[in-house]
């Protein structure tokens, strides 16, 4: 039975770490999509700015924070991994939208980093899993 859990957990780790893949390489095929699209010349993406880096903050928080409430049950470590990332995702997609709008790279890609940030303290590890199966549902190993 040991090494069925064991093929079963890394079948787990593997799906976790494709999925995390997939949503990091979305941000930077946002990047490029970006810089092949025409921007929006008479927008005033300035008076937007602000309530986007609110916005970001807010998903930022909502992405370390919310996966802590996600009840302990079968698939909840990928249920937790994709809630996070798709918050950090947000972020950088409101970056992409002001992009789009004219602002200069010197305002949006700071919220492709903080997205990068996220995403990368949130890689899947068998110690990440391990310690999210062992915990008590809280869902602090992700």
């Amino acid at each position: 039975m040991k090494g069925e859990s064991e093929s079963k957990a890394k079948v787990g780790l593997g799906l976790a770490r494709v999925l995390w893949g997939a949503l990091f390489a979305s941000t930077l095929i946002y990047i490029v999509v970006l810089e092949l699209t025409p921007v929006q010349s008479g927008a005033d993406w300035r008076s937007l700015a602000t309530m986007f880096a609110f916005g970001a903050a807010g998903s930022a928080g909502a992405s370390l924070l919310a996966p802590r409430f996600v009840k302990p049950s079968a698939g909840a470590y990928l249920v937790t991994l994709i809630l996070a990332l798709a918050l950090a995702e947000s972020v950088c997609i409101l970056g992409l939208v002001l992009g789009f709008l004219g602002a200069p790279p010197t305002v949006v890609m700071p919220f492709f980093f903080v997205t990068w940030v996220l995403m990368v303290i949130r890689f899947p590890t068998k110690e990440k899993m391990a310690a999210f199966d062992s915990s008590s549902g809280q869902g602090s190993g992700v």
